[in-house]
């Protein structure tokens, strides 16, 4: 049984981009954490780990990149995911199971007047559709058409006002014929939040950045207030 291997740790550092695949079909026991970001289909059909995508210090010591490719999380059964960064489209299809927080923030206000939301959202389309299971946060903008055919599972979604991300906002991003509510922080929603936004807090806090981890307390603080589910 997987389960009964000793724990691997695997430390990708100095601004490392493995490739497509990386933590595809991920098992209990498995601890990858890297520094720089990750391409196509990661954490694809997890059943269980820990996987880490955090930005890395540049030459001028300003922390970069920590996001993902296409089609992240596919049908992911379990594990925990910590990605600092954006994601390319089609994040979390058939997520059954497994806890993300999407950690990559608005730094412009929302332009949906514009059009094309996608080219600027933190998840780029198509976020979570045919969820069936598991937790997901995120920290900035959860793009366009997300929710399509989701069918269980939970997403809290930090609101963002002062950056144009509201309530109407958020709707305006699920697909249409969606069938999802948008609800406030209740108790087990905030235990929920403590929990995932507590470790993520930590692996920023392991991996030197400590004022990222300072604005994760903040948000700590106050997550009745900063987050939708």
């Amino acid at each position: 049984s997987y389960d009964r291997l000793p724990c691997v740790r695997l430390n990708l550092t100095e601004g490392s981009g493995p490739g497509n695949g990386l933590a595809a079909f991920n098992a209990r026991g498995v601890d990858i954490t890297v520094q720089g970001g990750a391409e196509d289909g990661l954490g694809k059909m997890a059943f269980g780990g820990k996987v880490a995508i955090l930005k890395a210090p540049g030459k001028n010591g300003a922390y970069m990149n920590g996001s993902v490719g296409k089609s992240f999380g596919y049908g992911a059964q379990h594990g925990l995911f910590l990605i600092q960064g954006s994601a390319d489209s089609r994040a979390c299809i058939r997520f059954s199971g497994a806890d993300v927080v999407f950690g990559g923030e608005i730094t412009v206000p929302l332009q949906d007047e514009l059009g094309s939301i996608a080219s600027r959202a933190n998840l780029k389309g198509f976020a979570f559709e045919y969820m069936t299971n598991g937790r997901a946060v995120v920290l900035g903008d959860p793009g366009p058409w997300i929710c399509a055919g989701m069918t269980g599972g939970v997403i809290y979604q930090r609101l963002n006002p002062e950056m144009g991300l509201d309530k109407s906002a958020i709707e305006r991003r699920i697909a249409k014929g969606a069938k999802v509510k948008i609800e406030l922080i209740g108790p087990r929603s905030k235990a929920d939040l403590n929990e995932l936004l507590g470790v993520y807090r930590d692996e920023l806090t392991a991996s030197g950045q400590a004022d990222a981890a300072a604005k994760i307390d903040k948000l700590l603080a106050s997550v009745e207030t900063s987050f939708v589910r």
